[in-house]
């Protein structure tokens, strides 16, 4: 999903038509179709039902407009911060952002702003940890806000914070109205598995905890439905079992109706977010990006690259 998804979502419910939702974006339908088929796709929601005189928002698409348009007017704020800065080659930073870490993207650039004007910052989404290594390595992105894993022998990488790990359960669960949870409140709760592949890092933490604490929940893969679509809610819902998640937009209580997130309380139920660069970065403008990085996370302070950074500089 990428700025044009939300751009044509948002287009096509306020004019109720693909035709003129076209129109007003200046292109021919059918990539605005195909856009609103692959934003449909990777969330799997239908957003509209289609019938003659246009098309209509779906109750999951009118649940997701305002969020959406959140989203859009963020990155078109970021957009055009980054296009007011220098557009020279030498002072462009590549920066990959992973699922729901635009916030704290978003105080980095702030931060970066204030210190190095000359800085052109260009964002792109990362989902899947082997790309965006793959991407590090080959110099495609500069910097990487993400999860682990990172590969060792290319990136370097510092943990900025942690986030809590979250249990989305049925809103019928008795667990539903708690503040918190346990793992062992969970073992009355068939744990659903996805795919590893989808998110090794997430998966094998999980299995990780429960192993530390002793517990052997009761497990059910569900090949294909991750936590943050419909057909995972869907499960979680009707009293399948419960997910054990990282906090995204489409996992919160105003996101999606008939379930309940609640967070993880056990000390280590953490997920390390992190940001990463090139082990032997010499560009004075990603050392400069990167000394934003601490200035926003002191914390998180790496002496060498913010040492180059303030060379640089």
């Amino acid at each position: 999903m990428d700025f044009r998804h939300l751009r044509a979502f948002i287009a096509v419910a306020a004019e109720s038509s693909v035709t003129k939702a076209a129109a007003r974006l200046h292109i021919s339908q059918p990539p605005l179709s195909r856009h609103i088929r692959q934003l449909e796709e990777e969330l799997g929601i239908t957003l509209f039902v289609r019938h003659r005189q246009g098309v209509k928002l779906t109750e999951a698409g009118a649940s997701l407009l305002e969020k959406a348009k959140v989203l859009a007017a963020a990155a078109s704020d970021f957009y055009e911060t980054a296009g007011q800065t220098t557009r020279s080659e030498a002072n462009r930073i590549r920066v990959g952002i992973a699922w729901g870490l635009w916030e704290s993207v978003n105080r980095v650039r702030i931060a970066s702003a204030r210190q190095f004007a000359n800085l052109s910052i260009e964002a792109t989404d990362v989902l899947c940890a082997d790309h965006y290594n793959e991407q590090l390595a080959n110099g495609s992105l500069d910097v990487v806000f993400a999860r682990p894993p990172f590969d060792a022998n290319t990136a370097e990488h510092v943990t900025l914070y942690q986030e809590r790990i979250l249990a989305v359960v049925s809103e019928e669960s008795p667990l539903a109205s708690r503040k918190s949870l346990r793992l062992r409140d969970l073992m009355s709760e068939t744990l659903l598995l996805w795919d590893r592949h989808i998110m090794p890092y997430l998966y094998d933490k999980i299995l990780d905890l429960y192993a530390r604490e002793g517990l052997s929940p009761r497990t059910l893969a569900t090949p294909g439905a991750g936590p943050y679509n419909q057909a995972g809610l869907m499960m979680v819902a009707t009293g399948k079992g419960a997910y054990l998640c990282m906090g995204i937009p489409l996992t919160s209580p105003h996101a999606a109706s008939g379930v309940a997130v609640v967070p993880v309380s056990d000390p280590d139920a953490t997920l390390d977010v992190c940001v990463a660069w090139r082990k032997g970065e010499s560009s004075p403008s990603v050392c400069q990006f990167i000394d934003s990085v601490w200035h926003v996370f002191p914390q998180a302070r790496h002496p060498q690259v913010a040492t180059k950074a303030r060379r640089a500089s």
